[in-house]
């Protein structure tokens, strides 16, 4: 399993769950402190000024009482995400679906070579991908807006 984190500029940090690994609360939190470290490294702008939000679904590890005391005690800012919602996640409709189209078919010799292969096609989506799936987050923001969070189709 693959834990990404990214925004406009690219991937800012990823981790493979490692076999017979449970993501629970406990191992999120670990990720998380984790994530804020590369984030203090590969975007110090964020660390400094605080003007980025994290966008997570809400699996249970991402909405235990512990992850949240984290945030709250990190000063870390969360962007609510409706429940039911895959298509208002980035993760879902553009780096997930990318990568599986990538990677159908292939072959492996081992799990180490699986996840060379993932890292490598993360490195190679360009910078004006991230960018357009966030802009098209925007779009279907509205578009859920519009329609009174009802359900809809499409893109």
């Amino acid at each position: 399993m693959l834990i990404a984190f990214f925004d406009n500029d690219g991937i800012i940090h990823k981790e493979f769950v490692p076999a017979g690994q449970t993501v629970n609360s406990a191992f999120y939190e670990e990720v998380l402190k984790r994530l804020l470290q590369r984030i203090h490294l590969v975007r110090p702008e964020f660390h400094r000024t605080g003007q980025w939000m994290l966008l997570h679904d809400n699996a249970p590890a991402h909405c235990a009482i512990r992850v949240h005391q984290f945030f709250v005690q990190r000063g870390v800012p969360v962007l609510d995400h409706p429940p039911y919602s895959p298509d208002l996640a980035p993760v879902e409709y553009f780096l997930l679906p990318g990568l599986k189209s990538i990677m159908k078919g292939a072959r492996f010799a081992d799990v180490a070579a699986i996840q060379e292969r993932v890292t490598a096609v993360l490195r190679s989506i360009p910078k004006e991908a991230f960018a357009d799936s966030f802009q098209k987050l925007c779009k279907r923001c509205q578009k859920c807006v519009v329609k009174d969070g009802d359900y809809f189709e499409g893109q």
